[in-house]
């Protein structure tokens, strides 16, 4: 994807304002859990942390964590592929804001080049880009979280809405199976 194809596919050509724009679902959540008191937010936060702190089990930890604090199991579903799109949308819609970080940038445009090569070369790599972000984003294993799983997407010069998409679609059946096998005691934490 060169760079004109790249200014086409942003929500607006101003940084900042991508920035803003991406980042408004998370404000309206915080503003609608704030209204909703304290029994509410509480343990939505603490999943939160928990989801981002918890390095390598977050993602089995969190819904554990949702569903012992009272939350109900579809509410648990809802927030989790809420935080795992959200993330999502940020890194992918602001990539280019990272590009722009002096030696990262580099790095960044030098693993695009060679996943271009790699892209062009193989066919059946190009027809399996979206299906492999999507399973390695459902299995859940270290490092395969939305903000890893975006970048790679994106370094592999797809879409960010496409991205931002599969992303959201792998996190609502990862979090459905983890939070069902849970909640039905299948998986005791």
């Amino acid at each position: 994807m060169n760079g004109d194809e790249q200014t086409t596919d942003v929500l607006i050509s101003n940084p900042f304002g991508r920035f803003f724009i991406s980042i408004l679902p998370a404000t309206f959540a915080v503003i609608i859990f704030y209204f909703l008191g304290p029994e509410i937010y509480t343990p939505a936060f603490h999943v939160l942390l928990t989801f981002y702190f918890a390095v390598g089990v977050g993602w089995i930890v969190a819904p554990a964590l949702a569903l012992a604090s009272g939350m109900h199991p579809l509410g648990v579903v809802i927030w989790l592929v809420f935080i795992s799109s959200q993330s999502s949308l940020i890194v992918s819609a602001n990539y280019s804001l990272l590009e722009k970080i002096p030696w990262l940038g580099l790095y960044m445009e030098r693993l695009r080049k060679k996943a271009r090569n790699i892209i062009e070369e193989k066919e059946l790599v190009e027809k399996v880009e979206y299906a492999s972000i999507f399973w390695l984003m459902f299995l859940p294993v270290y490092g395969t979280g939305p903000n890893v799983m975006t970048l790679v997407g994106r370094l592999l010069g797809l879409r960010w809405k496409s991205v931002w998409a599969v992303i959201t679609f792998s996190a609502c059946v990862r979090f459905s199976i983890i939070t069902a096998l849970l909640y039905l005691g299948y998986v005791n934490i």
